[in-house]
C-alpha cells in the first residue's frame, strides 16, 4: 500500500470530515493564522529618527548643542529600531532626521549633509523592504539646493515625503520667504513632516527646562503656517506638525478660537472655512503625548483623523509610547486602532498591507 498523504490520513470516517470539508477548514485555519500574524505586525511609526554615522561625524558638536547628546542617541543603529519594532508589533518606521537638521548656515555642507543623510535612509529601506519609508532631509534657507533635492528625494529616492524644522536660523518655516519651497512640494501634493527645534538665538534658552523653548518654537512655528497664510495658499501640500498635539488647541485659543468656545470674529482670509477647520488640515503624532492632550485633540475632532502613532526614536522608545495610548490615554479602541494605524495608512497607501 503506498503512503497516505497527511490529507488523505486525516479526512473521512476517523475525522468525521469528509475531504472537501478538510481542506476548507485547513485553508480558515491558515487564513485566520496569517492574520493573526499581520496583526502582531501592524502599526506604524511617523516620527522615527535616525542618526547617521557620516552626518554624526561631520557635526556632533553641532548634535550635542542641538540637544542630541545624549549617550543613547549617540548609540543609535538600525539595529536599535528593529528590534524595538519587532518587539511591539511595528510593521513600518518612517525615518526622519531629528533638530537641528542639515541646515548650520553653509550652502554647500547643507547640501551635503541632506544628500547623506537621505541616502543612508533610502538603503536602509532597500535593505529592509517595508520596514522603513523616509521623509527627506532638505536645507530649507538654501531654495535652489532645497528644490533640487526635492527632486531628487522624490524621483530617485521615492520619498513618504520630506522632514523640515520648526524654524531656520530666527524665521520660522512657515514664513513667506520660504513659499518657493512650499509651492514645489504643493505641485507635487507632498507630506511635509515639521520637527521641533531651537531657534539658533534661543539655544541657551533651551537649557533650562522651565523656558520650554522647544514648544515656544512649536507655537511660533505653526502659527506661521496657520495666521502666516502659508497653509491656505497651498492647500495640496499636507503638514505633519510632530510633538504638535501640545500646542493645536493652544494655537486655535491664540487666534480667537478656543475648543471650549465659539470662535471669536469673523473667518479670517488665512481660515476661509473657520480657524478651527483650517488647523484640522494638520496632523500630528503621539510621541511624547498624555491624555490632556489627547482629550484636546478629540474636542478639535482631530483625534480619530488627524492623529498617527510616533516614537520620537531614539530620544523615545517604542514599547512606552505604545503602553502610553493603550493604557494612560483615556482612548477608546477605535481611536487607538486609527491612530496606531489607520490614520497613516489612509496618508500612506502603500502601508496599507
Amino acid at each position: 500500500m503506498g503512503r497516505q498523504s497527511a490529507g488523505s490520513h486525516l479526512a473521512g470516517p476517523q475525522s468525521g470530515l469528509s475531504r472537501r470539508e478538510w481542506i476548507a477548514g485547513f485553508g480558515a485555519l491558515a487564513a485566520g493564522t496569517l492574520l493573526r500574524g499581520e496583526a502582531e505586525r501592524r502599526v506604524i511609526d511617523v516620527h522615527h529618527h535616525i542618526v547617521p554615522p557620516a552626518f554624526k561625524a561631520a557635526h556632533l558638536e553641532d548634535l550635542v548643542r542641538g540637544g542630541a547628546g545624549q549617550p543613547y542617541v549617540q548609540a543609535w543603529t538600525p539595529q536599535v529600531s528593529l528590534e524595538q519594532m519587532d518587539a511591539q508589533g511595528v510593521a513600518t518606521s518612517i525615518l526622519s532626521l531629528s533638530t537641528p537638521g542639515v541646515w548650520f548656515g553653509s550652502v554647500q555642507d547643507g547640501r551635503k549633509m541632506a544628500r547623506i543623510v537621505n541616502e543612508y535612509a533610502a538603503q536602509l529601506g532597500r535593505d529592509h523592504p517595508g520596514r522603513f519609508g523616509l521623509f527627506a532631509a532638505i536645507p530649507v534657507p538654501d531654495i535652489d539646493g532645497t528644490l533640487k533635492e526635492i527632486e531628487y528625494a522624490f524621483d530617485v529616492l521615492k520619498a513618504d515625503g520630506v522632514g523640515i524644522m520648526t524654524s531656520y536660523d530666527t524665521i520660522p518655516t512657515g514664513d513667506k520667504s520660504f513659499w518657493p519651497v512650499f509651492e514645489e512640494l504643493n505641485r507635487r501634493k507632498a507630506v511635509v513632516f515639521m520637527h521641533r527645534t531651537a531657534a539658533t538665538c534661543c539655544l541657551n534658552l533651551r537649557q533650562d527646562p522651565a523656558n520650554q523653548e522647544f514648544i515656544v518654537d512649536d507655537v511660533r512655528a505653526l502659527n506661521s503656517f496657520l495666521a502666516g497664510g502659508t497653509l491656505v495658499k497651498f492647500p495640496n501640500m499636507t503638514l505633519i506638525h510632530s510633538h504638535g498635539d501640545k500646542v493645536m488647541a493652544w494655537v486655535a485659543k491664540l487666534n480667537g478660537a478656543p475648543i471650549n468656545g465659539p470662535q471669536r470674529g469673523p473667518n479670517p482670509a488665512w481660515a476661509p472655512q473657520g480657524i478651527q477647520a483650517q488647523l484640522r488640515k494638520v496632523y500630528v503624532d503621539s510621541a511624547g503625548n498624555n491624555k490632556f492632550s489627547m482629550d484636546e485633540l478629540r474636542a478639535l475632532g482631530m483625534l480619530s483623523n488627524r492623529v498617527m502613532f510616533g516614537t520620537d526614536v531614539p530620544w523615545g522608545n517604542v514599547k512606552n509610547n505604545l503602553d502610553a495610548l493603550r493604557e494612560r490615554m483615556g482612548c477608546s479602541r477605535e481611536e487607538i486602532e486609527a491612530v496606531e494605524y489607520k490614520t497613516a495608512r489612509q496618508l500612506f497607501p502603500k502601508y496599507n498591507v
